[in-house]
């Protein structure tokens, strides 16, 4: 059910920024009762950037308090 909620996230609604992606992900994990902190790492292995790299990725650690 979750990984389909993620999955939902991830194909509607697109967003400009990995960082804007990686908090609604976090945000759909952390909304899970059983949940109390998510580490999330997004790829966007063809960002427009004017250097080569082989991938641009970004990780956030969320945590709620109960």
């Amino acid at each position: 059910d979750l990984a389909e909620r993620l999955h939902d996230a991830v194909s509607s609604n697109p967003v400009n920024l990995i960082e804007t992606l990686a908090q609604r992900l976090a945000d759909i994990c952390l909304a899970e009762p059983p949940v109390h902190w998510v580490d999330v790492t997004v790829h966007k292995p063809q960002a427009p950037l004017r250097v080569a790299f082989d991938d641009v990725s970004l990780t956030i650690h969320r945590s709620r308090d109960d």
